[in-house]
């Protein structure tokens, strides 16, 4: 096969590849690129797109990056397969070319504004900048009236049929048409969201803060239903999540006519009212439940803040495109390590942060820990011989794994 694109689907660039390959009918490769593992920034990647960001591109000899220059390069190379993607028209492609930029340099920068604020934040557990969506919706408004305006004049933007110029747009509106912006769309009559290429290849994801829960849960065998909250829709924001979660922030848990939430606090509950089934994770002598009450306190409030950005910026950003702020990454690292040393000095004394038996003060750090273990972060808790063996047996709880398939 001689076509390759290199890079995770969950990229917007790398659906703009595939929906261009898609339309072409052209069989292809795609590469699996480890970017949590920073393998994006190394060789062989790196040789492949010196800026190591996905995609990269290969088709026989010829290696080339940058989306937008690979949709072109395979809409002309092979303009008879498939779906004509060209005018043929100099004027008319002409006229798709200056969309072509428009989407670039106009809506492209918006529209990954709102994807993060609206779409990954929640997922992630992160508050929404109001300020940003509302600033960004604006720009958005006005945007889309010069979108209306051309589009009371053709089909598409390049004219009466479908070109690249539209279909770059597609990665975006397909996460935007979840959202509430979809609205903004709906209210211009010709620009209403259309049905792209791009189609069913956002897989299910659970919030850091919900998994931590499920975790607990599954440590307790214990029943639950896992109810869905369209996060793209921010249902988390209206009722009736709004009434369970008064800050709109995932998850929301009932047990009952109790209603909770805060992750930490609910994990808690379990692990006290629960204490009699599947696994113990409280200690039975005071003195080493405050212990574990220490470690818990030092995971919400010194671990998770540093880690959080680190997951960001190395794992999150390189699937929407962004540029990893290495300046951030150095930073966190540099807290992080310190951080590490002293967990290592906890861990010499005892195989769990409370002691010598699992309990929720480690089951709280397994989200991030999950995470961080696919990236180049790994070598810092590695380093350290007690930590090292700490995640690994925090990760490998069969209770953790039975967690990790409701992300499939």
């Amino acid at each position: 096969m001689a076509i390759k694109v290199h890079g995770p689907m969950m990229s917007p660039a790398v659906m703009r590849v595939v929906a261009t390959l898609k339309e072409k009918d052209l069989d292809f490769e795609l590469v699996p690129v480890n970017m949590q593992a920073g393998d994006h920034k190394k060789e062989p990647f790196i040789s492949l797109n010196p800026f190591g960001q996905v995609p990269a591109f290969e088709d026989g000899d010829l290696k080339l990056f940058e989306s937008r220059a690979i949709t072109q390069y395979i809409a002309h190379t092979y303009a008879d397969k498939g779906n004509q993607l060209l005018p043929n028209d100099p004027k008319k492609m002409a006229v798709m070319s200056v969309w072509m930029e428009v989407e670039a340099q106009k809506f492209d920068p918006i529209g990954s504004k709102l994807g993060f604020e609206i779409v990954i934040k929640p997922m992630l557990g992160m508050v929404t900048d109001d300020a940003v969506v509302a600033e960004n919706e604006e720009k958005l408004g006005k945007l889309l009236d010069v979108y209306e305006s051309r589009l009371k004049e053709s089909k598409y933007l390049g004219g009466e049929s479908f070109t690249l110029a539209d279909l770059h747009h597609a990665p975006s509106l397909h996460y935007l048409s979840g959202s509430k912006v979809k609205s903004l769309f709906d209210a211009r009559p010709h620009l209403g969201l259309r049905q792209l290429s791009c189609q069913n290849i956002h897989g299910p994801m659970l919030s850091p803060a919900v998994v931590r829960v499920v975790a607990m849960l599954k440590e307790k065998n214990l029943d639950f239903e896992l109810v869905h909250v369209d996060l793209q829709n921010g249902d988390q924001k209206k009722e009736p999540f709004i009434s369970l979660n008064p800050f709109g922030q995932v998850p929301a848990f009932e047990d009952g006519d109790l209603k909770l939430f805060e992750s930490r606090a609910i994990t808690q509950y379990i692990a006290h009212t629960y204490a009699d089934k599947g696994n113990q994770l409280l200690p039975n002598d005071p003195k080493k439940m405050a212990i574990m009450y220490v470690w818990i306190e030092v995971e919400a409030q010194r671990f998770e803040p540093v880690v959080s950005k680190l997951c960001y910026e190395i794992v999150i950003k390189p699937l929407l495109d962004m540029v990893t702020d290495d300046a951030i990454v150095a930073e966190n690292e540099e807290k992080l390590s310190k951080l590490l040393d002293v967990y290592e000095s906890r861990l010499k004394d005892s195989k769990y942060l409370g002691g010598d038996s699992f309990t929720l003060a480690d089951l709280n750090h397994a989200p991030a820990l999950h995470y961080l273990m696919g990236t180049k972060v790994k070598s810092l808790f590695n380093a350290r011989p007690h930590v090292g063996a700490w995640v690994a047996n925090i990760l490998a709880r069969p209770a953790w794994a039975k967690s990790l398939e409701l992300t499939k």
